[in-house]
């Protein structure tokens, strides 16, 4: 159901059919891998197997979880686009067909949507010699999902922001730097992650790209942005793309109060995505405030 719908979104905004066809051969190579697999199940298992089963589980879910925000994200994007054009049809003049920021969320929401059919089927049945192969394949999707959602917050950001997105990888980068330096000259132990972190991050990215979502639907066509909207845009994109990062990176709180630097460091780079949404919120008000009283 889910891919039907991506394919009328699509079919909406696009003339070309040859969409159906992007839609569907994943769908049909996915279907001829899981039967292919169903002639490589086994009734008993040894040991060794319900260990990288239990693995494959784990890495799995993780993915799957990933993945359906992915889907959740692009899916609400890419339809408050659609319907964006539709509303405004002067907004999509002189855009390719089907425009950058409505290409990059349907290939989103595909990648999405394929990695959820993946995680889906039974895989955790294969030999282990295929499955030991597979957890690391699953694991490394879930870097794919966050990739390209970060590629989505970043095109959809370029319509507010024009060349000015880029400064918003710059915290990150001085981030990752900062905190892999204080690791490679720290000679104790590094720290615990803790599992809590990568919900709240979840929770921020999603919040995120539902406030970027509701902002770009309602000024989609509109003749200038306002610098409350470029700040609001702006610090939105900073909070997604922080969260991703950290979703993609995890950070090593450290268990003890050891080292000042380094518990300064962690505790910046943990809380960032959260202040910076926060931070966010007020601008978001005041903008939809003005579009109100505007009107």
């Amino acid at each position: 159901m889910l891919i039907v719908a991506n394919t009328v979104l699509v079919i909406i905004t696009n003339r070309n059919n040859t969409a159906l066809s992007v839609v569907l051969a994943p769908v049909l190579v996915l279907v001829s891998v899981a039967v292919r697999a169903g002639a490589w199940m086994e009734e008993e298992r040894s040991a060794t197997d319900a260990t990288l089963g239990s693995k494959y589980d784990t890495a799995m879910k993780g993915t799957f979880d990933m993945a359906t925000i992915g889907t959740m994200a692009s899916f609400g994007l890419q339809g408050t686009i659609a319907f964006g054009y539709l509303k405004t049809p002067g907004s999509n003049q002189g855009k390719d067909d089907p425009p950058l920021d409505l290409s990059v969320c349907y290939a989103t929401s595909t990648i999405s949507l394929i990695m959820m059919m993946i995680c889906a089927m039974p895989l955790a049945l294969l030999p282990a010699n295929m499955l030991k192969n597979l957890i690391e394949v699953v694991e490394n999707l879930r870097n794919v999902v966050l990739a390209a959602l970060a590629m989505m917050a970043l095109v959809v950001s370029v319509e507010f922001l024009d060349g000015f997105v880029v400064l918003s990888v710059c915290p990150e980068a001085v981030a990752l730097v900062l905190d892999y330096a204080v690791e490679f000259f720290s000679r104790e132990a590094g720290g615990q992650k803790l599992s809590w972190l990568d919900f709240v991050f979840r929770i921020v990215a999603a919040v995120g790209f539902s406030l970027m979502t509701g902002l770009y639907g309602a000024f989609l066509g509109t003749d200038n942005y306002s610098v409350y909207l470029k700040a609001a845009m702006f610090i939105l994109l900073l909070a997604v793309l922080s969260s991703l990062s950290r979703l993609a990176i995890p950070i090593d709180v450290p268990e003890e109060i050891g080292g000042v630097v380094q518990m300064g460091i962690a505790g910046i780079v943990v809380i960032f995505p959260a202040a910076a949404l926060i931070a966010s919120i007020p601008l978001v008000l005041k903008v939809f405030l003005d579009l109100y009283l505007n009107r």
